[in-house]
């Protein structure tokens, strides 16, 4: 029998160039909140930005583009009144400032999808969804595991 690899190595050369592309974000264990239904969308927010910028290093993003911003609008829309809902049970003290926060992030979702999409520019959505993962997920949604955290502490 002859050596047949020519679609095998077709097949890892593919692969190895995608296996070569690096995550926009990359999750670490630090990001974890302790409530496992929000760090679970937190997870599949990372996954949609590195979807995206994947789209953008491989050309991919005229098709994807449309349905990625579709689906964080879907996806924020749900993760949003989860959270919202879970930070009235523990009676956050914050939660109306937290419930205004995810309004304006709402806004901005929606304008700066809004522009990627006509200016065809995915980088605004995507330099977007950069500044809400560091300003918001990694610093406000802190704030709250840090309230449980102290109230556990003191025995609440």
């Amino acid at each position: 029998m002859g050596n047949n690899t020519s679609g095998a190595q077709g097949a890892n050369g593919m692969n190895s160039i995608l296996l070569n592309h690096r995550l926009f974000i990359i999750w670490k264990e630090e990001y974890n909140l302790g409530i496992h239904i929000i760090d679970e969308h937190h997870r599949g927010i990372v996954s949609t930005i590195n979807s995206l910028h994947f789209g953008m290093q491989n050309n991919y993003i005229k098709d994807t583009l449309v349905p990625i911003i579709d689906m964080m609008h879907d996806y924020t829309r749900i993760h949003f009144q989860i959270e919202e809902s879970f930070l009235e049970k523990i009676d956050y003290p914050d939660a109306k400032r937290h419930h205004d926060l995810h309004r304006e992030l709402t806004f901005r979702l929606n304008e700066t999808g809004r522009h990627s999409i006509l200016d065809k520019d995915p980088y605004k959505f995507l330099d977007f969804l950069k500044n809400w993962w560091i300003e918001h997920i990694c610093t406000e949604d802190l704030h709250f595991r840090n309230y449980i955290l102290s109230t556990a502490a003191e025995g609440k």
